[in-house]
């Protein structure tokens, strides 16, 4: 069991001289978060601004582009949590005088960059993630797959983070499974998720303070009419129809044949429409203690309110000021 009273976290800066600057004496409030179909590890802090030895302000010690590491300790000495790159910088004059810094890590230079790539078919999404990789000199850590072979990839002027999204979505309905990409040490990782180990357990009498479960079919799709070519008098026929979780009603959407190549790539496409959008949406958000470690794509075990179960975070948000975190999860799947 972790003791939260005893976590603690260090805030550290890189400077392009090599400078090591202990940040944590003078971070008034520290967050940093993942979020669902965002690459980047977002950090923000607010730093108390001081004048230090020689005579420097700390703000002017501060450069855009200066690395940041954060490090946590809770039990098992220092571990790094975070590293990234100061993108922000933001002075605010008030009777104490402060500013605020926000960084990301490696993998935002892949949601900002646009690229013009083309990969022939039979090429795998593990493939073309290292590709991209090398290509903009990231190193790779632990990459599993997924070694799905795909149909030709032609990217025009779309970011590397979309190209990476794009083929793993592609290799996950061609039975490849969900895969999570996340930077570890300054590294990329393709993983499973819910591979972590030891799985963390959440309930309402030790470390939840809230949950939020809601439930909604304001978007869902149960049933979709594929329409075929139109007559002389301009009659369009239904050509086929796929049903999905009727017992909701009948929700329905349609689709033109005549925007595919024939009638098994409309089915196919029928098909990715109920399997977005054939399921009751779930929102899913916990408010509990802040461990430092948990990331997107860990697996966690919650009993508290309506959840009883497995799940898989799908976003977190770690605010260190007040030692919380807020998670949002997913079923395993």
């Amino acid at each position: 069991m972790i003791d939260v009273a005893k976590i603690s976290y260090s805030l550290v800066l890189l400077r392009p001289d090599g400078q090591k600057l202990d940040l944590q004496p003078v971070t008034r409030s520290l967050s940093w978060e993942e979020n669902d179909g965002e690459l980047a590890v977002r950090l923000e802090a607010e730093l108390q601004n001081q004048q230090l030895a020689g005579g420097k302000w700390l703000h002017q010690l501060i450069p855009l582009g200066g690395q940041i590491f954060l490090y946590a300790d809770w039990g098992s000495g220092q571990q790094e949590i975070f590293r990234g790159t100061i993108f922000v910088w933001d002075y605010q004059t008030d009777p104490l005088g402060h500013f605020s810094i926000t960084a990301y890590d490696q993998l935002i230079y892949l949601m900002k960059s646009k690229d013009d790539r083309f990969y022939k078919a039979g090429q795998t999404a593990k493939a073309i993630i290292q590709d991209i990789a090398k290509a903009w000199g990231m190193p790779l850590g632990t990459v599993q797959g997924p070694d799905v072979a795909l149909a030709k990839q032609v990217f025009r002027g779309d970011t590397l983070a979309d190209m990476i999204y794009s083929v793993l979505n592609e290799a996950k309905k061609k039975g490849g499974g969900k895969w999570i990409v996340r930077s570890k040490q300054g590294k990329i990782d393709v993983i499973k998720p819910g591979q972590n180990s030891p799985v963390y357990l959440f309930t309402a009498d030790t470390n939840v303070e809230s949950i939020e479960d809601q439930q909604d079919i304001e978007d869902l799709v149960t049933r979709v009419k594929i329409i075929g070519a139109e007559d002389s008098e301009g009659k369009a026929p239904v050509v086929a129809q796929l049903d999905g979780r009727t017992e909701f009603g009948t929700l329905q959407e349609v689709v033109y044949q005549r925007q595919y190549d024939n009638l098994t790539a409309a089915k196919s496409a029928a098909q990715d429409i109920l399997n977005e959008r054939g399921q009751p949406k779930k929102q899913r958000r916990i408010q509990s203690v802040d461990l430092p470690f948990l990331r997107k794509g860990d697996k966690v075990k919650v009993v508290a309110g309506t959840l009883n179960g497995y799940y898989i975070v799908s976003s977190v948000a770690h605010d260190a000021s007040n030692r919380t975190m807020t998670m949002e999860v997913e079923d395993v799947g």
